[in-house]
């Protein structure tokens, strides 16, 4: 067995991972909103999934409830990130949640942006607006995480 995951506090990290899915959920949902354009033109409909857009109009309940349940995995999956990195990051609190912040938006950049620019008919303005509230998504959980798992 993994010798560090002996000491993680599951408390600190599932109150992480909901506070994450809360964040990330009112960000998702304004960057929605100022991007609402790409996800109504007909030229990209076939981008979106069944699951989300199953007709024309707003996603179904199951989208949501599917969404907020992979936020909150997504949560927990990046405060065990945390968890296991926190010894290897600086001592002082806001160089620790810059540092968080700037390897996940990296590795961000790197294994989403990049390849789905490169591989999908994605429109780039979408793609921005995606990093640009991921970075804050992810900027934010760097402080949760510092804040709660000590």
């Amino acid at each position: 067995m993994v010798f560090w995951i002996k000491e993680i506090s599951w408390k600190k990290v599932i109150l992480s991972g909901a506070i994450f899915t809360v964040i990330s959920f009112v960000i998702r949902q304004v960057e929605a909103l100022l991007t609402m354009g790409y996800y109504t033109d007909p030229q990209y409909f076939g981008l979106w999934s069944k699951l989300m857009m199953p007709s024309n109009g707003p996603p179904p309940a199951e989208f949501m409830i599917t969404s907020l349940v992979f936020t909150f995995v997504t949560g927990v999956s990046l405060a065990l990130i945390y968890y296991y990195l926190r010894k290897h990051l600086p001592e002082n609190k806001k160089q620790r949640i810059f540092y968080f912040a700037d390897l996940m938006v990296a590795m961000s950049f790197l294994f989403f942006t990049l390849p789905a620019y490169l591989m999908f008919n994605i429109p780039v303005g979408i793609l921005v607006s995606w990093f640009i509230a991921s970075f804050i998504i992810l900027l934010s959980a760097s402080f949760i995480f510092v804040k709660i798992i000590k």
